[in-house]
């Protein structure tokens, strides 16, 4: 037989299997605790992660609207300048004229007074 150190505890006789001390079951609880704290961690940067892109998205989407809009209105800015162009042109208003009844007058006065005292006063 083999003989055996002094102070030598068998194995067996000294930890039963699936028997934990207390200092094992502190350890477990510790990193049972760490691994929790830790997928806490991960599901929380994951959820702010999810919601910042929904807002990214959304802010997206408004910007695309408003690039709309606006080319819209340009559009319309585009199509009014057309229009008021066409309105403005010496004939048009000739003829819009003519219709009204309105005469084109014998004498033409621009930019000073004639006052018939002969004082040359234009401040009116």
């Amino acid at each position: 037989m083999l003989a055996r150190k002094a102070g030598y505890i068998h194995y067996e006789a000294s930890r039963s299997v699936g028997h934990r001390t207390g200092a094992d079951e502190r350890k477990f609880a510790r990193l049972l605790a760490q691994t929790i704290s830790v997928l806490l961690l991960v599901c929380f940067f994951l959820l702010a992660y999810i919601a910042l892109s929904a807002v990214k998205t959304n802010f997206s989407y408004a910007l695309m609207q408003k690039k709309l809009h606006a080319q819209q209105l340009q559009r319309e800015n585009e199509v009014l300048r057309v229009d008021i162009a066409k309105l403005e042109t010496p004939e048009r208003i000739y003829t819009s004229a003519q219709k009204l009844g309105m005469t084109v007058p014998v004498t033409v006065l621009y930019g000073q007074s004639h006052d018939k005292t002969g004082t040359g006063d234009s401040s009116r």
